[in-house]
């Protein structure tokens, strides 16, 4: 068992371009219900706290993500 795990580090999986951006939203929600599981009084609303959590830093990364690509394709078209 080791030496397949071993393995893994020296010969990674390959993912296809675009499987690889997929790959954010486990780590968003890992992230949302740590993040949530520290602020939550009560467990019963973890789950509604985390996806939220989990949605308002996605958006929030599509935002970031939308505004740098404008200001690259900005200085791309008329220079700096």
């Amino acid at each position: 068992m080791d030496s397949v795990l071993a393995t893994l580090f020296v010969h990674p999986l390959t993912l296809p371009a675009g499987a690889r951006l997929w790959m954010v939203i486990p780590l968003v929600l890992c992230i949302a219900v740590v993040y949530r599981a520290t602020r939550s009084r009560q467990v019963a609303e973890l789950p509604l706290a985390s996806l939220k959590a989990a949605l308002n830093i996605l958006v929030g990364m599509v935002a970031i993500a939308v505004g740098f690509y404008g200001l690259h394709e900005a200085v791309l078209r008329w220079g700096m």
